[in-house]
């Protein structure tokens, strides 16, 4: 199972505990400043100057490449580079929208005018939200971080960056289920509805939720990684009648966020003799 960079940094996998001192803040995908790192000795800037160079001359030979034979780089005939071109063209222009499908992540073209009628269930009863709603909702956010970072004691420059502030409203799309059925050809099957939490503000505690859970799946040797892979393990449990515990990651993450009505000083207590792994 692939690894992400940030479980080796906050989870220790001998001792089976959290630990948030081990995290730097410029690995955060969200983080805020980069400070430019001091000057070496002249032999280092020297190497520096020349890797770049070489760097620069391979990019460039490859970029020509690419142009002088852009079918065989792409490992398409003629006519698929043509058409792909021509999808592209008519993207840009408005006509379609070409996004991945549900679950299965193939390519699906629609028109515009298909799409948005595909869109309405999911936007014909929606509430308005306010700007003043949106940033009570970051203060909310912001506490629950707030919370965490006491309990947890990260450097201050980490805390300061699971802190939100003057977030963009994420963009609401969908993606067709191609894994249901559907009688109308043209008005195909049902979409579900997508929004880009990478920017939204409950960005940094998502985050730092699937920080805590990644860890817990990795060591668990019944794990599914796709729906497929779900439907076969039930239908291997329906046959030996082997019946043991599911446990859904979203119950996980939503018992995680209820802990908030303990208070915070007695947490850390809390967690280090009631749960397995440990929070340090």
């Amino acid at each position: 199972m692939y690894t992400h960079p940030f479980d080796t940094q906050f989870f220790n996998v001998c001792d089976k505990t959290y630990c948030m001192n081990r995290i730097y803040p410029t690995t955060l995908p969200f983080n805020k400043r980069v400070y430019i790192p001091r000057r070496t000795n002249d032999h280092m800037e020297a190497q520096f100057t020349i890797a770049r160079t070489k760097l620069r001359q391979i990019l460039g030979l490859y970029i020509k490449r690419q142009r002088q034979n852009k079918t065989d780089a792409q490992q398409l005939g003629i006519k698929p580079a043509c058409g792909l071109q021509k999808l592209i063209q008519r993207t840009r222009n408005g006509e379609v929208i070409c996004l991945p499908t549900d679950k299965s992540g193939r390519m699906s073209i629609d028109s515009l005018p298909n799409y948005i009628q595909a869109m309405q269930p999911h936007i014909a009863n929606t509430k308005v939200t306010t700007v003043q709603a949106h940033e009570e909702r970051e203060k909310v956010l912001n506490a629950h971080m707030l919370m965490w970072t006491i309990v947890l004691g990260p450097q201050k420059r980490t805390a300061r960056n699971f802190q939100a502030w003057n977030n963009d409203i994420p963009a609401l799309y969908g993606l067709r289920k191609d894994h249901k059925g559907f009688t109308n050809p043209i008005a195909g099957p049902p979409t579900r509805p997508v929004c880009g939490a990478n920017i939204a503000s409950n960005y940094r505690i998502s985050y730092f939720l699937s920080m805590i859970i990644r860890p817990i799946i990795r060591m668990s040797p019944d794990v599914c990684d796709s729906t497929e892979d779900l439907l076969s393990r039930i239908s291997d449990c329906n046959k030996t009648c082997d019946l043991t515990g599911c446990i859904s990651l979203q119950c996980i993450a939503f018992a995680l966020c209820q802990l908030n009505a303990v208070n915070c000083e007695n947490k850390r207590h809390y967690y280090v003799e009631n749960t397995k792994p440990q929070f340090h």
